[in-house]
Parts: C-alpha cells; sequence; structure tokens
C-alpha cells in the first residue's frame, strides 16, 4: 500500500503539473525535499504522471532517462566571494559546458545584473560557434520576470533560448504565471503564446511532497475467500463484506472487475471516457445491459442515485484489468515507462476536460453494476437479519 499509494499520489500531481503547462517541459526538482528514500520512488511516479526528466541523478540512470538540471546558486557565490563576479562565473560555466549552457541568473539580480552578464555569456559562446540552452530564475516575480527576460533575450538576438522557472511551482501557480503572461506580455512587446512555449517548469517541493493532497486514501480490504483455495473455481468463493457507520467505507463484495465505459457523441465528445464501471468477474461487459438494451451505473453508496445509459450511448468498454502478478512470476515489464507514459497520454486525452479541470473539477463517475449493487444489499440486509 504505501508503494501504490505514493505513487500514484505523486503520478497524479505530475499529470496535474503537465496538463497546467500546456505542453511545456516539466523538470522534477523535489529530491532533497522528498521523505528520505521515498526520493526515488517520487521521481519514478513523477517520470511516469508528467515529468519529463528529473535532477535526481542517480534514479534517473536506473531508469534510462538523462538528468536534467541546471548550476546552483552556490556556484555564483563562490566566485563573488574570491572577488570575481556573477560574470566570471557564468563563464567558467560556459567553459565546461558550451554546447549546454543554462544559466541561473536570480542569484544576485535577475534584471539588473543576471541577464546581462547571461546575454554576455551568450554573445561570447555564439562567436565561439555555440548556441545557448538559456536561463533559470529561481525567486521573484516569475511572470513579470520572465516577460522581462523574453525581451531582453529577444532585442540581444537569442529569441529561441529556454527559460526555466522554479520556485514552489505546482499546477496552480502555473496556470497563474501563464494567466499573467497572456495579460501583461503584449504591453512589453513580447508575444504571450511564443513566451508561453519557450518556458520550462523546474517543480520540486509541492510535487514530490503532493502538496495540498498529502495522501492518497487507497485501502485492501478482505471481500471475499476461496475455501477451495486461489485455484479452485471462483464459482465456489464465498463474498465477504463489512460495515460502516460511514456508508462510503463499506467495501464492496466478491471477486470483480472493472470497465471504462466510452460513450458515443458528436464532435470532439466522440469515443470519450463517462464511467467506470464495477462488477463481478464472471460478468461480462455487455451483461450489464437489461433486455431493453439499458446499461445502468449505480452509486457505490447512494441507493438514490443511478445513471442510465442506453446502447446508442456507449460506443465501448473496455476491460481495465491487467495480469501483473501470479504465483511469484510477474507479468508486466516493471520498468517500461516509456510504454506507460504513452498509456497516460492516451487515458487523459479520452477525459473530458470538465474532470481535469484544476479546481472544482465535474465528478467522474466510478459506479457499480446492478448485480454488484445486489449483491451488496442482500450481504447487508443478511447482517442485520
Amino acid at each position: 500500500l504505501a508503494q501504490l499509494n505514493y505513487q500514484t499520489l505523486i503520478a497524479t500531481k505530475a499529470a496535474r503539473i503537465r496538463e497546467s503547462c500546456e505542453g511545456a517541459a516539466v523538470l522534477e526538482f523535489g529530491v532533497r525535499r522528498s521523505h528520505d528514500r521515498g526520493g526515488n520512488a517520487g521521481t519514478r511516479a513523477a517520470l511516469i504522471g508528467g515529468a519529463d526528466f528529473s535532477s535526481n541523478v542517480g534514479i534517473s540512470a536506473v531508469l534510462g532517462y538523462p538528468a536534467k538540471g541546471t548550476h546552483a546558486h552556490s556556484m555564483v557565490q563562490v566566485f563573488v566571494a574570491l572577488g570575481l563576479g556573477e560574470l566570471e562565473a557564468f563563464r567558467a560555466y560556459a567553459k565546461l559546458y558550451p554546447d549546454n549552457c543554462l544559466l541561473l541568473v536570480d542569484t544576485l539580480n535577475t534584471l539588473g545584473s543576471g541577464l546581462p552578464n547571461a546575454i554576455t555569456v551568450f554573445e561570447e559562446l555564439r562567436a565561439k560557434g555555440h548556441e545557448p540552452v538559456g536561463i533559470r530564475i529561481d525567486s521573484g516575480d516569475l511572470a513579470y520576470l520572465s516577460i522581462q527576460a523574453a525581451k531582453m533575450l529577444d532585442d540581444a538576438g537569442f529569441p529561441d533560448t529556454s527559460i526555466v522557472l522554479s520556485s514552489n511551482l505546482d499546477e496552480l501557480v502555473i496556470w497563474q504565471i501563464l494567466t499573467q503572461i497572456r495579460q501583461e506580455a503584449a504591453s512589453y512587446g513580447v508575444h504571450p503564446e511564443s513566451l508561453a512555449n519557450r518556458l520550462v517548469y523546474g517543480v520540486g517541493t509541492r510535487l514530490i511532497t503532493s502538496a495540498g493532497d498529502s495522501s492518497l486514501g487507497g485501502v485492501y480490504k478482505l471481500v471475499t475467500i476461496a475455501p477451495g483455495g486461489a485455484s479452485s473455481d471462483k464459482t465456489t468463493w464465498k463474498p465477504a463484506i463489512k460495515v460502516s457507520n460511514s456508508p462510503a467505507k463499506t467495501p464492496n463484495p466478491g471477486d470483480k472487475r472493472v470497465w471504462r465505459v466510452y460513450r458515443h457523441g458528436s464532435g470532439s465528445g466522440d469515443g470519450r471516457a463517462t464511467a467506470d464501471v464495477l462488477g463481478l468477474a464472471q460478468e461480462q461487459p455487455d451483461a450489464s445491459l437489461d433486455a431493453d438494451g439499458v446499461l445502468t451505473l449505480q452509486h457505490y453508496a447512494d441507493v438514490h442515485k443511478r445513471r442510465k445509459l442506453t446502447a446508442r450511448d456507449v460506443s465501448s468498454l473496455e476491460p481495465l484489468h491487467e495480469l501483473a502478478y501470479q504465483h511469484g512470476i510477474t507479468h508486466i515489464d516493471k520498468h517500461n515507462l516509456d510504454a506507460m507514459r504513452s498509456r497516460r497520454d492516451a487515458d487523459l486525452a479520452r477525459l473530458d476536460s470538465g474532470v481535469k479541470r484544476l479546481v472544482n473539477p465535474h465528478i467522474y463517475h466510478v459506479s457499480l453494476t446492478p448485480k454488484l449493487w445486489q449483491l451488496k444489499q442482500d450481504l447487508l440486509e443478511s447482517l442485520h437479519s
């Protein structure tokens, strides 16, 4: 549970952040703020859920992704303390990484010294046949500073350099930054969309700790018993249930499967996921359609909440269960993150935008089949008789 809950939590947070970035690159910067060795698990989950790369060197190498990051403020501090200055710090870094030069410009004064010194170094690099990667801003009004940085870089002849933003970012902060850029950039002579397209987001603490939702309440509950052993005929398995004073915490009994329901529709709504349906393992996807061709979706806890879909509404039902482990044998490739990312992109693309809203999202229905609902009610009734 600790493995599944935490990594699902972080992957979900990363997916929300990726959604808010509107296609921009996301770098995971959070390992130093992680909970001890959980940092590696968090980095893995972030890479699955939405981050493109991570500054976590060790686990990035294990997973087959290059680590991505920038130099530290301390590099500039050392040069300043020795009397050499910020410009010489940037030159030293550019000498070591002429084709991967990305300079952190807010150690002293972002617009007063950091940007001018970075542009000087970029011009020197270009004169030697190299092109800079960009700059990073780690403090201050990130929207305003990115607009001013873009203007200075454009005027200096570097319109394609990246601007990496960091400092306690999450999906809502990024959304606010982009909103402010679209409201203000044009007044400074900067094209808002061109600036948005060159931004990169370094997201640390709020991602690795899932700020705003610090835990995921996934649980294991006993729901069925196999008197003859796990290999016995499943028709002989006995459903089990516990009763909670909170109806939402009363588990759904029996050996189950879950299907995703895709709907017919017009335009962009065609083929979108509309609900997940939990049913008994012996049921087939079309078994929940009644004689009139109606699929009833029953709320898992409230008897009065149900939804009906006709055959015309449903384009397909996708079984979501896949065999992962059996008899000690692994049936999945645990390290194939590329496949997981592709699955993430495909699944998210088939969700309505209302479900993916960052604030007050529409509720995505997770419902029971009539057979499973009836089994649950029969067991509860038997306990009260």
